[in-house]
């Protein structure tokens, strides 16, 4: 066998191997990806994400308070006049968070745990200090007259007396004491002997917003999530919290707990909403998809909070086994009848359509806009909304003066790679408010309007860092690494089959040049002659192909 025989066999399988790998490789490597992203993302011990899990400390983040200060609260029983409020602050605080009694379940993938928040002021991205003074509505005192509203005659008489004699309908607090410190009401002291049994009790000694929040575990309860190993689809959504799975905050279909703890996500995500499982309001609020933004270099899926939070008419599907089983009772009467019976109900023909907004409402819904954490706060008027009530009800913003919202500043979003589900980008904004009505037996809050009273707002910001995203965006172009690389190992394979068959063609060509020339010649060193003769053509068979051709002399 000639040597460019060998040669040619030898780059004939070699292309034909390239270009079969090439053609597997590139048909195959969303496989591949995805079987690394099934070993990367799960939460585990051994897991590159753990540590930064288990320990904030390599991710920033800073939460920043606005408070409003009211400056004419002896106005406000004079007809026409509305409470105005100037926003001060930032009063900027470093925010670190730790998971602790950390116990993993493989038999069913999750994950338990407690959370531990940290706070840290800090006075060069604030715009203020913790001394400043806030006059604001008198959270104590609402509270109380609240919480009393439906008790006995004598009982809400005495509280209008103590009430009288010992507190105001607003108060004049520093930061600090609003925020962590905390400051001493003979109403908190009183609360533990005033009220039954039955009646859930603050277990604190002073009021604060945070106070006792800095280092405690008891705030955000106990957490159960799936780790995702079995399963990618479940990562980092909460399975139990504070050991149940249901809440006794809200009526069925309400007071499922579900939705993601808001650290990780499922991969591979879409333009779905997304819900996140909040322990501040003892519920899942909901996030709807907006648009695609990109963060750092790196294109992200935002979700933003709106209708379906804010809103008291969002309706939800249930398999029909699962809602044949909910409570008949809410806490909004004929709440079932009304979805499903009701003449102009275009969800007639549909019983696993539930309107779930309103069995968040505690018993009266409001204005879009604001979120009732009544039941979630030992019975206070606590309502929570965007900042500056953004996207919510007119109504609220004309009851009183100050309120400028929009949406750069005030929307609540959280943004998803959504290849990984990795967050980029979160914005957590809360406005809290309390609700502050007339009533006949306090004589405190004799004639006074019904407000939504602005009392402060937070920002929390996180998100990956430059070197987090460099990573990302590294592993992002894995799949377009091994594409590129699939077709150029397809082409330099065809290119050596290419090669391969034009070797054969020429030398096929060269041979059959070679056969068509003979040098006929005599053994006598007489003079020879070049004779061509076609040996492509066929020979007659009448013909003697077999004579010896002589040269002439």
């Amino acid at each position: 066998m000639k040597p460019w025989t060998n040669k040619s066999i030898f780059f004939g399988v070699t292309g034909v191997f390239l270009l079969i790998t090439g053609i597997a490789l590139f048909f195959s490597w969303p496989l591949v990806f995805d079987s690394i992203l099934r070993k990367e993302l799960p939460l585990t011990p051994t897991s590159r994400s753990f540590e930064i899990w288990k320990d904030s400390e390599k991710i920033p983040m800073n939460i920043d308070f606005y408070f409003f200060n009211w400056t004419n609260p002896k106005e406000l029983r004079i007809p026409g006049s509305k409470p105005n409020f100037i926003q001060m602050g930032p009063y900027s605080f470093k925010e670190k968070r730790q998971k602790v009694n950390i116990t993993f379940h493989p038999e069913n993938s999750t994950v338990s745990y407690f959370q531990k928040k940290f706070w840290y002021f800090d006075p060069d991205r604030s715009n203020g200090t913790l001394n400043d003074i806030i006059v604001n509505l008198n959270p104590v005192a609402v509270s109380a007259s609240h919480k009393v509203r439906y008790w006995s005659l004598l009982m809400q008489n005495s509280l209008s007396m103590i009430l009288s004699k010992s507190s105001q309908i607003y108060t004049v607090k520093t930061v600090g004491e609003l925020l962590f410190v905390g400051y001493s009401d003979t109403l908190i002291e009183m609360a533990s002997i005033a009220v039954d049994d039955d009646e859930e009790v603050p277990p604190f000694d002073k009021f604060g917003w945070f106070y006792m929040r800095n280092g405690s575990t008891m705030f955000d309860g106990y957490y159960n999530m799936a780790t995702g190993e079995d399963n990618l689809n479940n990562l980092g959504m909460v399975k139990f919290w504070n050991h149940r799975d249901t809440t006794n905050f809200y009526k069925s279909p309400c007071n499922v707990v579900e939705g993601s703890a808001g650290e990780f996500w499922p991969p591979h995500r879409n333009t779905d909403d997304i819900t996140i499982w909040t322990p501040d309001l003892c519920r899942p609020i909901i996030y709807e998809y907006t648009k695609t933004v990109s963060h750092q270099g790196i294109a992200g899926y935002k979700y933003e909070l709106g209708e379906k939070t804010l809103g008291n008419s969002t309706k939800r599907r249930y398999p029909h086994e699962h809602a044949k089983y909910f409570e008949r009772t809410t806490t909004t009467e004929d709440f079932f009848s009304a979805e499903h019976t009701t003449g102009n109900n275009k969800n007639d023909e549909d019983p696993d359509i539930v309107n779930i907004g309103q069995c968040y409402c505690n018993g009266e819904c409001s204005p879009m806009g604001v979120i009732n954490i009544t039941s979630c706060r030992y019975g206070a008027p606590g309502f929570v909304s965007l900042p500056h009530f953004h996207k919510a009800d007119p109504i609220y913003r004309e009851q009183i003066s100050g309120m400028n919202p929009n949406d750069e500043d005030h929307s609540f979003y959280v943004t998803l790679e959504p290849t990984t589900g990795i967050p980029l980008d979160v914005a957590a904004r809360f406005q809290i408010n309390m609700l502050l009505q007339p009533s006949p037996t306090v004589s405190l809050f004799h004639n006074v309007p019904k407000i939504y009273f602005p009392m402060f707002w937070f920002s929390l910001r996180g998100g990956t860092t430059e070197e987090l995203s460099w990573q990302l965006s590294q592993l992002l172009l894995v799949p377009n690494y091994g594409l590129y690389g699939s077709i150029i190992i397809g082409i330099v394979g065809a290119l050596m089959l290419v090669i391969v068959a034009l070797i054969q063609f020429f030398q096929r060509g060269r041979s059959s040049t070679m056969g068509k020339m003979r040098i006929i010649g005599t053994s006598n060193g007489k003079k020879s002659e070049l004779v061509y003769m076609d040996t492509t053509v066929t020979s007659d068979d009448h013909e003697r192909n077999d004579r010896q051709l002589y040269c002439k002399d």
